[in-house]
Formats: C-alpha cells, sequence, structure tokens
C-alpha cells in the first residue's frame, strides 16, 4: 500500500476519511497504539488544513503540535524539564476585568525557569494571537516561546 500522507485527507468525503483512518488505525504497530487520528466531528476540512491528533489520551490540533508532545514527553523522562502541562489556560484580566484566556500548547519548568510555549504555522500567527501574546507579557510578565515546523 503506498504511503498516505495526513494532509491529502481533507481532500475526501467524510466517509472516504473515516475509512482511511480506520485502515491507517488497523496498520499500525504495536508502538503506536497510543497514538491515533481524530475522526469524529470532521464536518468539514479544517480552515488551516490541520489533522486533530490524539496522543495519551490528548488531543492536539495538529501533527506538528503532537511531534512537539512527543519530543517534550522525552526531555521529561531524561529530567531535562519538569513539571509538563498541555493545554494549560492562563487568565487575562485587567484591572479586574476579565479580557480572554489564553491557552498555552505547553507549560514546563527547564532549570527552574516556566517556559509557556505555543507551536505554530505562518497561517495561526493571528491578530488575536499577537494580542493575546502582548496582554501574556503585560499581565503576567511571561514571554510565549514560539516553534515553528523546521
Amino acid at each position: 500500500m503506498p504511503p498516505v500522507h495526513l494532509h491529502n485527507l481533507d481532500r475526501l468525503g467524510a466517509e472516504a476519511r473515516r475509512q482511511v483512518c480506520a485502515a491507517l488505525q488497523a496498520q499500525r504497530s504495536e508502538e503506536d497504539q497510543s497514538i491515533r487520528v481524530v475522526e469524529d466531528g470532521w464536518p468539514s476540512p479544517s480552515k488551516l488544513r490541520n489533522v486533530r491528533i490524539v496522543v495519551d489520551g490528548l488531543t492536539f490540533d495538529s501533527l506538528l503540535e503532537a511531534k512537539r508532545y512527543g519530543e517534550l514527553k522525552i526531555e521529561a523522562q531524561a529530567g531535562h524539564i519538569t513539571d509538563l502541562q498541555v493545554h494549560r489556560r492562563f487568565r487575562l484580566a485587567v484591572n479586574g476585568l476579565h479580557i480572554c484566556d489564553y491557552e498555552s500548547d505547553f507549560v514546563y519548568r527547564r532549570d527552574g525557569t516556566l517556559i509557556v510555549e505555543d507551536v505554530k504555522s505562518k497561517p495561526t500567527v493571528t491578530r488575536l494571537y499577537r494580542v493575546k501574546k502582548k496582554l501574556m507579557r503585560a499581565i503576567h510578565g511571561i514571554e510565549i516561546q514560539e516553534v515553528f515546523e523546521e
């Protein structure tokens, strides 16, 4: 069977996507049992053409985000980072007035320093994201580290 590229799944209809996902899941090896493609609730292709993935029971919005989780998990197991959290919410309020929330992709500590990471691609650096990034710095004193695809 030729390799299936996940970014091509959005070109298929809903039923065909379900069949391909089922076939892919049936073929995966034992070590990949904790990873699956999310096919539920796929009424139409994503606006950004990303594929939602579940790893270790956690849902990620893109393959890149799931890959970064795997990298951070290895670093945590090696003891390079601690307190790894996924999709942590930060309340953004000014003078007691709740403005919005920011949900990070990853939060962890490296050498005791709190790191907040967001996995990005060019289309996901929106105006709203840039405003939330500035609010995080102004309110919490946290500079969000952006991780881009290489």
